[in-house]
């Protein structure tokens, strides 16, 4: 079975994101400052903060669980990976569930840290976040498309033969008669 493209485009985008989201989780996790000299981390924790009217310990608890929440959705990036890995050498499909939970998941994390950094007015922290986000959306566009079709094929296929007919190929089209060929008409 060949790997499918949403599959290879999932599989390149959790190349990417399992070393930069594990990283910086695990950064801000071991961090003196509890993550805060990253500054889109500290902006998504303070918008929190502000959010949900937290004091300081509040403060260092959003900023820990968002970094244990990074490091989870990581994880779990690492896991559609290694399933999409082992779909392939044992050619048979991935699980679809997986995939989807991942997408979910990512797309969940990337909206949630995407409004603070954007009320942040930085440039540079906008395009990493919105970078992120469309990888992600490319993604999840892509294995929606591939399911689309294969749902569309599927029931083709069924209703060709529950009737005993194929569907015809279309014909090809007439030569023009007076034109060489590659000539537009």
């Amino acid at each position: 079975m060949r790997p499918r493209l949403g599959e290879v485009n999932l599989a390149l985008v959790s190349l990417y994101l399992v070393p930069v989201w594990g990283s910086q989780a695990v950064r801000a996790l071991r961090s003196p400052y509890n993550g805060f000299d990253d500054r889109a981390h500290a902006a998504v924790a303070a918008f929190i903060r502000d959010a949900f009217d937290f004091g300081l310990a509040g403060l260092m608890r959003t900023s820990s669980l968002l970094s244990a929440g990074k490091l989870v959705v990581a994880a779990a990036f690492l896991a559609c990976l290694i399933e999409i890995a082992r779909a392939l050498v044992t050619r048979r499909e991935a699980d679809a569930r997986t995939i989807d939970a991942v997408l979910l998941a990512g797309l969940a994390l990337t909206t949630l840290w995407m409004l603070p950094v954007l009320l942040t007015g930085d440039l540079g922290l906008i395009r990493l976040q919105a970078a992120q986000f469309m990888l992600l959306v490319g993604a999840a566009i892509v294995i929606s498309i591939e399911r689309h079709i294969d749902a569309a094929h599927s029931q083709g296929a069924a209703a060709s033969q529950e009737s005993g007919l194929a569907l015809p190929l279309p014909a090809p089209p007439p030569p023009r008669s007076g034109l060489p060929a590659g000539q537009p008409a």
